[in-house]
C-alpha cells in the first residue's frame, strides 16, 4: 500500500515526519494523514516523493511492484536516480522532469512574487490619498493625525503581506533550491527543451515589457494634472496614483521576467558547472 511505502521509505532515510513535510513543502498532518492511509497525496506529491525517495512512481502507486516492510523498502526497487547519471566531468545529469516541475512552480509562483513587489512599491499610496482627503475641504471629520495613523497601520498590513508572500514563496520552492545552488550538468534534450521555450515565450517577454514600462511612463501623468489643477487634495491624490501605476507596471515586469529569468538560469547555472568542473578535473 502507499501509506507503508511512504512510511518505510521515511524511515529509511531516518526522516521524522516534519522533516519528510519540510522537504515535499505540506505540513505534518499531511504526511501524517498520508502514512495512517486516510489521505492520498495527489500527482504532484507522488512525483516529489518519487524525487526526494529516489524510487520510481511505479513502487509507490502499483501493488506488487517490489515488497516494502515496516522499516526498508526493497532494495532492488530504490533507485538512486540522479545519483547514478552522470555527465562531463563527473556532474550529475538533471531530467527532464526535474526541471520541468521547478519552471512549473516558478511559473505557479511569479504572480505572487509579483504582487508582493508592488504592493512594496503602492504600500505609501493609501496615506498619501488619506491626507489629501483629510480636512474640511473633503472629509472633516477625517483630521490630518487620524489620517496619518490609518495610513501608517495600512502601509504597515501592505508590507506585512508582502513579506508572507515572500516566505511562502520560499517555503514552496524549497525542494528546489538545489537547482539554484549546485553543480550539475544538463542532457542535450533538456537544453534544447529551455531554449525551445525561451524562444517561444520571448514575444510575450516583449509585449510585457512594453505593457509594464509604458504604465511606468503614464504615471507621471496624474501628477502633472494635479500640478496643473494646484490644488492640495488633487497633488496628494495624484501622487498616489503614480505610485499605483508604477507598482502595476512594476507587477507586469516582474512577473514576466521571473519566468523568464528561470529559464535561462538554469542553461547558466548548467554551463557554469560544467565550466568550473572541467576547470578543476584539468588542474588536476
Amino acid at each position: 500500500m502507499l501509506s507503508e511505502k511512504i512510511a518505510g521509505l521515511r524511515r529509511r532515510e531516518g526522516w521524522s515526519q516534519e522533516e519528510l513535510a519540510e522537504r515535499l513543502g505540506v505540513s505534518r498532518q499531511s504526511v501524517s494523514k498520508w502514512e495512517s492511509g486516510t489521505a492520498q497525496p495527489d500527482i504532484e506529491r507522488v512525483l516529489a516523493l518519487s524525487d526526494t525517495f529516489g524510487v520510481s512512481t511505479d513502487y509507490l502507486l502499483r501493488d506488487g511492484v517490489g515488497e516494502v516492510t515496516a522499516e526498508f523498502p526493497a532494495p532492488e526497487v530504490v533507485r538512486p536516480a540522479c545519483k547514478e547519471e552522470k555527465g562531463p566531468a563527473g556532474l550529475r545529469l538533471v531530467t527532464l522532469a526535474e526541471v520541468s516541475r521547478y519552471l512549473e512552480n516558478r511559473r505557479q509562483c511569479a504572480p505572487l512574487i509579483a504582487l508582493g513587489v508592488g504592493m512594496c512599491v503602492a504600500c505609501a499610496a493609501p496615506l498619501l490619498a488619506l491626507l489629501g482627503l483629510s480636512g474640511p475641504a473633503c472629509w472633516p471629520w477625517l483630521s490630518s493625525n487620524m489620517a496619518v495613523a490609518l495610513g501608517v497601520g495600512l502601509l504597515i498590513v501592505i508590507v506585512a503581506a508582502a513579506v508572507g508572500l515572500f516566505i511562502s514563496i520560499g517555503f514552496r520552492m524549497k525542494r528546489y533550491t538545489y537547482l539554484e545552488r549546485d553543480r550539475y550538468a544538463m542532457p542535450d534534450a533538456v537544453k534544447a527543451s529551455i531554449e525551445d521555450e525561451l524562444r517561444q515565450y520571448q514575444p510575450q517577454h516583449r509585449q510585457a515589457v512594453g505593457e509594464g514600462v509604458g504604465l511606468c511612463l503614464l504615471s507621471a501623468v496624474p501628477v502633472s494634472v494635479a500640478g496643473i489643477l494646484g490644488l492640495h487634495l488633487w497633488v496628494m491624490l495624484g501622487v498616489a496614483a503614480l505610485l499605483v501605476m508604477i507598482a502595476l507596471g512594476v507587477y507586469i515586469l516582474v512577473r514576466d521576467g521571473v519566468i523568464l529569468s528561470s529559464s535561462s538560469r538554469l542553461l547558466r547555472r548548467a554551463e557554469r558547472s560544467l565550466r568550473r568542473a572541467l576547470r578543476q578535473s584539468g588542474k588536476d
